[in-house]
């Protein structure tokens, strides 16, 4: 009786074992067969994929909507095809297309009859020292430049090309008013090359017809500047001053 209860209890056994339902458990359904992709697919997120000898997992990405890929560093493939010096695809020259943009022309500076046009002129006015003493007479480089395409006639006659000198904003010096020279003295700009002219004061203050009314400017601040018809260059400041006093 005693093997005959075990042989029962082995046979109980088998039986549960097997499900109960006596069938075999069926392998899983493939999700690619039911038509279903991973997510990844639909993302764009990297798959992971393990290699075979380091374990270390290695990302590769399906291209994107704009038809690039992404790889594990987060390069694109574009920016490695145009650090490898690739030609790259026309939609990505717009940005270069916009930088490449030529330089808008230069507007002539030639005006009626030849002459230059003020707004293409630039003057300029340089003075040899910032403080003049007695028996020192202030010498001024004058500069006029074209900054228009072409060439034009600019007048450097001492009557139109002239310096004035001024106190506290009064004029007290006038290089026109005893001008001396050619009146039709003209000279030919080009772009970026200057015409100069140097004019000295003898210190005199005058009035318009070369009247002298002292030969001997007070000590203290003045302003120069360069003039024609049109155009004036910016105010410079000198000083006229005393002999300094020797040490004793």
């Amino acid at each position: 009786m005693l093997v005959a209860g075990l042989c029962l209890l082995g046979l109980f056994a088998w039986i549960f074992s097997s499900g109960g339902s006596g069938k075999a458990p069926s392998p899983a359904k493939s999700t690619q067969a039911a038509g279903i992709l991973p997510a990844a697919a639909y993302s764009g997120a990297p798959t992971p994929t393990v290699t075979g000898s380091g374990g270390s997992a290695s990302a590769t990405a399906s291209p994107s909507a704009s038809g690039s890929a992404v790889s594990a560093d987060g390069k694109s493939a574009a920016g490695e095809s145009a650090a490898a010096g690739k030609t790259p695809t026309p939609g990505s020259t717009s940005a270069q297309a916009h930088a490449t943009t030529s330089a808008p022309a230069v507007a002539s500076a030639r005006g009626p009859g030849g002459s230059c046009l003020p707004s293409a002129v630039v003057l300029s006015l340089f003075s040899s020292k910032s403080v003049y003493y007695v028996g020192q007479h202030p010498v001024f480089d004058l500069y006029a430049v074209s900054t228009g395409s072409g060439t034009c006639s600019f007048g450097t006659s001492p009557a139109e090309f002239h310096v004035v000198v001024m106190a506290e904003g009064r004029i007290v010096w006038d290089s026109a008013d005893c001008a001396r020279g050619d009146a039709n003295q003209v000279a030919d700009l080009s772009r970026g090359v200057p015409a100069q002219e140097s004019v000295t004061w003898n210190r005199s203050i005058t009035l318009p017809g070369c009247v002298t009314l002292t030969s001997a400017a007070p000590p203290g601040l003045y302003q120069v500047q360069a003039r024609t018809a049109t155009v004036d260059s910016p105010v410079r400041t000198f000083k006229l001053a005393r002999l300094p006093r020797a040490d004793v």
